[in-house]
């Protein structure tokens, strides 16, 4: 090779990487950052940059191993760089290696204390560990750095709710889902944190939302919409939503059970009319029921 070819620029092996990008040619892509790092014609800079790359095509070719082997290799080169730490505790992320995660993120953010991805993933990772009180602060910076980012709204409203502080978990539930409306645990969120704020109305149109628009099952929704009609006084329709609970699942027949136990202590006057519902929509229970009547009698 001449003195001329030995020098691999900056622009060259971006060029080279985007050629086989584009082509979706990892393999060859490996074989050539294989080939442009042996040579000994890039400066630890670029051989960092490579390497990171080389970890990336490893894995477009689902070689998470070798991934990591080239983000150590890269961090080695660069310990200052950033890509190929972030890149690393994601595989550990993705691994559920939470702890280890973690501490990577932490690093990484003692070098770049702004950067948005690691603060985001420290949430996740404390999380996944149980310690909601750091995970909310690491999702409140990525909020109030990418306020449209669906992932930190909708975990901070998740932590919100957990310490049941519902109002400003609504904020950020409502949020997510105006990021992406088809996110139904956003959508249940919602419905939760009105029921909890005694926004019945609100609720009930919530759940209906989620009811009318979903394909599949939605027994969160017919509970609380249920919930929420007793609240209003809406007893019959109230006990209709209960019913198909267990039209969805049979082990809700306990529930209906406790349900109508709990009316009888709260709401005396809806037993009749709730437990009629249920023992029409199912005949065998209505022992259950009569028992049930002639405790609160």
């Amino acid at each position: 090779m001449s003195q001329e070819q030995s020098h691999i620029t900056d622009a060259e092996l971006g060029k080279k990487i985007c050629q086989f990008k584009d082509q979706e040619e990892f393999e060859k892509l490996v074989d050539y950052l294989v080939a442009a790092i042996a040579s000994g014609s890039m400066s630890c800079a670029l051989q960092a940059k490579a390497y990171n790359e080389l970890g990336l095509a490893h894995l477009q070719l689902d070689n998470p191993l070798e991934a990591e082997k080239s983000f150590i290799s890269a961090i080695e080169r660069s310990p200052q760089s950033v890509n190929p730490r972030f890149n690393k505790a994601n595989l550990a992320l993705y691994a559920q290696r939470f702890s280890t995660a973690l501490e990577q993120y932490l690093e990484l953010l003692e070098i770049a204390p702004d950067h948005v991805g690691a603060h985001y993933h420290a949430g996740l990772c404390f999380a996944m560990q149980e310690q909601p009180t750091e995970a909310l602060e690491h999702f409140l910076f990525s909020v109030a750095s990418e306020p449209d980012s669906m992932g930190p709204n909708f975990w901070t409203a998740e932590l919100l709710l957990a310490s049941k502080q519902f109002d400003e978990a609504l904020q950020y539930f409502t949020k997510a889902a105006e990021i992406m409306p088809d996110h139904r645990e956003s959508q249940r969120g919602i419905a939760i944190c009105h029921f909890e704020l005694e926004q019945y109305t609100e609720c009930i149109a919530q759940c209906d939302l989620l009811i009318l628009s979903g394909s599949g099952v939605e027994y969160l929704a017919h509970k609380l919409k249920g919930d929420a009609l007793i609240q209003v006084g809406e007893v019959a329709e109230a006990a209709a939503n209960h019913l198909e609970l267990a039209f969805m699942d049979f082990d809700a027949r306990e529930y209906l059970i406790m349900r109508a136990k709990e009316l009888a202590q709260t709401h005396p006057e809806f037993v009749e009319e709730y437990t009629a519902v249920l023992r029409c929509g199912i005949p065998e229970m209505e022992s259950a029921f009569d028992d049930l009547l002639g405790d609160s009698a």
